[in-house]
C-alpha cells in the first residue's frame, strides 16, 4: 500500500476525523499511487493517521478509516450495516442509504427507490471500489432490494479516466 506524508501541523483536522486530505497538506507520497488507490496516510513525524482513496484534484485523499484495516468485502459491509441500521433504528431506512461524508464513506450515495439501489460514486475511489461495494450492499440490505443501478457517469470528477 502506498504512504502519503503530511506537511507539519496539517493533522491536526484529521485529529477531528475530518474526511478529506487537501492536496496542500501533502509533503511526498511514497510511490506513485493510481487513481482511486487506497492509501495510508502519516504525519510528518511518522505516525499513522489514516486511510483511504487517492484522487487527483485538491482533495487528494477521501479519509475511509482513521485506523489501520483492510478495505474489504467486510469492510464494506460493516459501513453498509452501520448506515442502515442506524436509519432503521429512526424509521428512515430506505432514502438515502449512503450519504457520503455523513455516513463515513467519502464520495458515494446510495439511495433506495422501491427495491432498487441507485449508487453514484464521487470520487474515483468508490467507482474502482463498485463491484466490492454492490456485493456489499446486497447482503446488508437481503430481499429489501432487487436491483443495483450505478449511475456515476456525470459524479464522477472530470479528471478521472475511468470509463
Amino acid at each position: 500500500m502506498y504512504k502519503v506524508y503530511l506537511k507539519p501541523g496539517k493533522e491536526e483536522s484529521l485529529k477531528r476525523f475530518h474526511p478529506w486530505i487537501f492536496s496542500g497538506a501533502i509533503a511526498r507520497f511514497d510511490g506513485e499511487p493510481e487513481e482511486g488507490e487506497v492509501v495510508e496516510v502519516y504525519t510528518s513525524k511518522k505516525e499513522f493517521i489514516a486511510e483511504g482513496h487517492f484522487q487527483i484534484g485538491s482533495i487528494a485523499v477521501r479519509v475511509l478509516s482513521f485506523k489501520q484495516e483492510p478495505i474489504d468485502s467486510d469492510f464494506w459491509k460493516r459501513k453498509l450495516a452501520i448506515a442502515y441500521d442506524m436509519r432503521k433504528s429512526i424509521g428512515i431506512a430506505t432514502n438515502p442509504l449512503v450519504h457520503g461524508e455523513g455516513d463515513n464513506l467519502p464520495g458515494l450515495v446510495i439511495d433506495i427507490y422501491a427495491k432498487t439501489a441507485v449508487m453514484q460514486a464521487h470520487s474515483a475511489g468508490m467507482h474502482v471500489d463498485r463491484m466490492a461495494i454492490a456485493e456489499a450492499l446486497s447482503e446488508v440490505m437481503g430481499d429489501k432490494i432487487e436491483n443495483i443501478y450505478y449511475k456515476s457517469e456525470t459524479t464522477l470528477p472530470f479528471k478521472a479516466d475511468l470509463f
